[in-house]
């Protein structure tokens, strides 16, 4: 899914599940943030002369080895699920152990622990297990790893993830084809609205609202509504008319994926901004801690993404090992 979903309606989800302005904008922007978390840095705190290492959530180098892409894919985009649920089943009969299915048992799982998390950055982790959870629907019966299963024939692009079918799985508003499953015609504002739908009832277990299934009908109409009609085709339509009609249900401020490491960080650029040139970087930017930083957003999403991290990487040891990759030290 892109910033509509991850964002927008991730917002309004948790607004209409009782969370308070302050905390869905929390959630929302963590949830955003896991795809724009795609810079390696170190960080200097002055008064302990230590450094802090940034995990990145995300990445557009594909061609990093095997364990640093199974560190990143299957952990916050493609989480696993089960390779013979219905959704899953394909033409060609093929099946693999880390086939993604919609609101798979680790999405629930890792909600689950993001909940019950008494940290100061228990609304950044929910933030971040959201974006995965979320993204089981747009990624339904795609692996996070280089195989053939994730590609269509005739299409030279990198078999990992959806990218022979580059944005499509991610568009609202959007219908395209999926020529690997047997019910190929995909509706993206139908997966959309049940992942939305099983977010809900899951923000609705953490803020404790008990006739979440009475208020559903409403929000489902308000979403199904801002959404509008689908469209095919190579380019995004309507997000303009889309945003609008976000806006109109929950008012977010504009997303600026800088934000909260500006609020943290103080840099000093050497030539150009480490995040626009990477992974070349010749002279890599100083960063450095600004005060009170360990109140900040920036460093407790950061702690969130190593939390979900470790979560998911002990709930997967098992498939890692059956697949001979070693992410214990990364």
């Amino acid at each position: 899914m892109d910033k509509e979903f991850h964002y927008n309606i991730t917002g309004i989800i948790a607004k209409r599940a009782w969370f308070t302005d302050e905390e869905a904008l929390i959630i929302a922007h963590a949830s955003q943030l896991v795809d724009d978390n795609d810079t390696l840095r170190t960080i200097h705190d002055e008064d302990s002369d230590t450094e802090y290492e940034v995990y990145i959530s995300q990445t557009m180098d594909i061609l990093k080895p095997k364990h640093k892409l199974m560190r990143i894919y299957p952990i916050f985009h493609f989480l696993p699920g089960d390779p013979t649920a219905p959704s899953a089943r394909r033409s060609d009969g093929k099946m693999h152990i880390l086939t993604t299915t919609p609101g798979n048992n680790l999405a629930r799982e890792s909600i689950k622990a993001a909940v019950e998390d008494k940290s100061a950055y228990r609304l950044h982790r929910l933030g971040v297990a959201t974006h995965a959870f979320v993204d089981t629907w747009a990624h339904q019966n795609f692996v996070g790893w280089y195989d053939g299963i994730n590609g269509q024939s005739m299409n030279m692009l990198p078999n990992i993830g959806h990218a022979d079918f580059i944005h499509h799985p991610d568009w609202v508003g959007h219908c395209w084809d999926d020529s690997r499953i047997i019910n190929s015609q995909v509706n993206n504002n139908h997966r959309f609205l049940d992942a939305a739908k099983c977010l809900f009832q899951e923000f609705s277990l953490c803020s404790k609202i008990e006739n979440s299934d009475a208020l559903w009908p409403a929000l489902q109409k308000d979403l199904q509504d801002a959404m509008g009609p689908v469209f095919s085709g190579e380019k995004l339509q309507g997000m303009e008319a889309r945003t609008k009609a976000y806006n109109k249900l929950f008012k977010l401020p504009e997303y600026d994926p800088h934000a909260w490491f500006d609020s943290a960080v103080e840099t000093d650029v050497k030539g150009l901004p480490d995040e626009y040139v990477p992974p070349l970087t010749i002279f890599k930017d100083s960063c450095k801690w600004k005060k009170n930083w360990q109140n900040s957003d920036w460093y407790l999403f950061q702690e969130a993404v190593k939390a979900h991290q470790a979560f998911c990487k002990d709930k997967l040891a098992h498939l890692f090992e059956q697949m001979k990759v070693n992410l214990s030290d990364h």
